[in-house]
């Protein structure tokens, strides 16, 4: 049963989640461009749709995975170890970041998930692009919170 623990130990560590922030931060930043871009030459929406879609899919999944690092420690067999009041810090970093991006994750998709909804539900004919916009700015500000928490993260405050 350790062995199958081991990965579990190495992904709460505050590195792992730097680096896992990082890797989506990146993502984020290069969809925010790309649909920015995109919305400015008017392409076909149905593309952006589904970029902005599969972003916020990444951000919600990360942001409760982010707000559970406490049961993953308990699973791990990572309590009450002597570093355990600076662990739990980190936990309720990872909970409040958690929560912000699984929010704003979640609203982000609303504003997409209109254009995708029939006309008969939602006519978004000529708004489209400002509904995209509404999901970049969304995401935008996200991205911003998961630099503070890298940030948190390897400076250890």
């Amino acid at each position: 049963m350790t062995v199958l623990l081991a990965p579990l130990r190495m992904l709460v560590s505050p590195f792992a989640i730097a680096a896992i922030n990082f890797l989506i931060l990146f993502l984020m930043v290069l969809s925010i461009v790309d649909v920015a871009k995109s919305i400015a030459l008017r392409a076909n929406p149905d593309e952006l749709v589904n970029i902005m879609t599969t972003v916020s899919s990444i951000m919600i999944g990360w942001g409760v995975a982010l707000e559970e690092r406490e049961v993953i420690r308990r699973v791990a067999g990572m309590k009450g170890r002597p570093d355990e009041k600076a662990q739990a810090l980190i936990d309720s970093q990872c909970h409040s970041f958690g929560v912000a991006q699984l929010v704003l994750g979640l609203f982000s998709d609303i504003p997409v998930a209109m254009i995708s909804l029939p006309d008969r539900i939602i006519n978004a004919t000529g708004i489209e692009y400002e509904l995209l916009w509404m999901s970049v700015a969304l995401i935008a500000v996200a991205a911003v919170v998961q630099i503070r928490h890298i940030v948190l993260l390897l400076t250890g405050r």
